[in-house]
């Protein structure tokens, strides 16, 4: 039987996009068997595999996930004592079938060699010759089985099946990994996943699942309470439980805007950061229990203490879901921005309403995907971008940052940290002084990238400049339904 592996972790194998192997299998250069990859034909699509240090690999998912999520942590935990074991035990279960199956086939094959052998002194010449022939393949198939997957690679594969388990949700069919001591709910939406969920600690229900394969583990109680029914079935909270084999769960999974709820959540204003004098980046907190549900790129409805009121696009990623930020011009005379530059303090507590919008990625293709931002229309390219890099699906990313004289550059450390992550991810800024200077720029663009179908545009930023790009990219050829846009509500957003 050929070795099998999952997508997601053939991609930590052999150190690449799983974006790129889904290319390769549409290509037709990787084939799959109910969605794994036998590991064989892996390691012939990636032979200097066995040979690679993975040092430069581990460095690289460190800098992106400073650069992507801005979770501080120390290290990622590894699994408890308790995972661990059963990770172990697992592997070592497999190990002894696989020895008994090994041990009934080579039985199996002794015996078919005895039968050649056998027909070899009997028959016709021909038939002499034929079973020599089955009896020299025998051989030589039995000295070379296995011989193309390297012990090293065979050792790494079952290290990471120790330190992480895979989780695949259906009937979405996505998959994700379990790392650490993590729950499966927080892997999934570092991930990049939509899962539903509410309080995140175990009382409100939403983020029950029923475990169709494999084995979880209880890491926290929880006070909501399964009916017999449920019981039966194998549901769980995915806040409250890890995964100590690979898992298949049956779990609800956002497919687009409208199925997320509306939410009224109190946060706190951690920081406010002032890259110039008239811009400024809010940093607020929800409470564990009260975190924000949203897609990349959506929008709430910030309202200040004194009552003043703006819509907003939220600038972070789904993934981080606790830390919401949000990019502010001043615009004097606006009692919102006015407020917020002169009396907002840290600590205060704001209100937020939502989301809304359906400036949200396209998850359903592997495209590369362009981003073309106008001043703080950054804001929701860089919730969208963040998320294209937990999905870790598209091949290539291309950013392309325009500044009018309205704000000024920001976040360039930002871009860079990304790049310096990412080898498939590529950045460029400009300034935008008049429409001919933007219409001359996204021509070179244009040039650069070529074909414009092979690739899906999301554009943000003020109306005149929007509207622009849209016109530019449709008589350029760029398929409509391959373009997404967001016109901010009011001037300098």
């Amino acid at each position: 039987m050929p070795r099998l592996i999952t997508l997601s972790r053939a991609a930590r194998l052999v150190g690449v996009k799983r974006g790129t192997l889904q290319k390769r299998i549409r290509d037709g250069e990787l084939k799959t068997f109910e969605g794994e990859i036998v590991l064989s034909d892996l390691l012939h699509a990636y032979p200097q595999t066995q040979l690679e240090d993975s040092s430069m690999l581990e460095r690289v998912e460190q800098i992106m996930e400073q650069a992507v999520t801005k979770i501080i942590r120390d290290q990622t935990s590894p699994p408890d004592v308790k995972t661990l074991t059963a990770r172990i035990m697992s592997l070592s279960d497999e190990l002894a079938r696989a020895r008994t199956r090994t041990s009934q086939l080579e039985v199996l094959l002794n015996k078919a060699r005895q039968k050649v052998a056998e027909l070899q002194n009997t028959g016709d010449d021909e038939l002499r010759n034929r079973t020599r022939e089955l009896g020299e393949w025998f051989a030589g198939a039995r000295q070379s089985r296995d011989t193309d997957i390297p012990e090293q690679l065979l050792a790494k594969e079952a290290f990471l099946r120790v330190m992480e388990a895979q989780i695949r949700i259906l009937p979405c069919n996505q998959e994700f990994l379990v790392e650490g001591a993590d729950n499966i709910l927080e892997a999934g939406l570092r991930a990049g996943l939509a899962l539903d969920y509410g309080c995140s600690n175990g009382q409100c229900g939403r983020c029950k699942a029923r475990v169709v394969s494999g084995e979880v583990r209880r890491t926290q109680n929880h006070e909501y309470v399964f009916s017999e029914a449920e019981k039966g079935l194998g549901y769980i909270l995915m806040c409250s439980n890890t995964a100590v084999t690979d898992v298949v769960l049956e779990a609800d999974v956002a497919g687009n805007a409208s199925d997320i709820m509306k939410q009224t959540i109190d946060v706190r204003l951690k920081k406010i950061e002032y890259p110039s004098e008239h811009l400024a980046i809010l940093n607020v907190r929800t409470p564990r229990t009260r975190r924000l549900r949203f897609l990349a790129g959506q929008r709430v409805i910030v309202e200040l203490a004194g009552g003043q009121r703006r819509e907003l696009p939220i600038a972070s990623c789904p993934c981080d879901d606790m830390n919401i930020q949000f990019h502010i011009p001043h615009n004097t005379g606006d009692p919102f921005s006015d407020c917020v530059f002169n009396e907002l303090k840290p600590s205060e507590t704001i209100m937020i309403k939502g989301p809304q919008g359906t400036f949200t990625l396209q998850e359903d293709t592997a495209r590369s995907i362009v981003f073309i931002a106008f001043d703080t229309g950054f804001a929701p390219v860089k919730s969208l971008i963040e998320h294209a890099m937990a999905l870790d699906n598209a091949e290539d990313i291309y950013l392309n940052r325009f500044f009018t004289d309205a704000c000024p550059r920001y976040m360039d450390n930002l871009c860079r940290s990304w790049s310096d992550a990412l080898d498939n991810f590529h950045s460029d800024s400009m300034q935008a002084p008049d429409e001919t200077t933007v219409r001359e720029q996204l021509n070179e663009i244009a040039g650069r990238l070529g074909r414009l179908g092979d690739f899906d545009f999301y554009v943000a930023g003020q109306e005149p400049w929007v509207t622009l790009t849209d016109d530019f990219l449709r008589r350029n050829g760029l398929p409509g339904k391959q373009l997404s846009l967001e016109i901010l509500p009011y001037p300098g957003t």
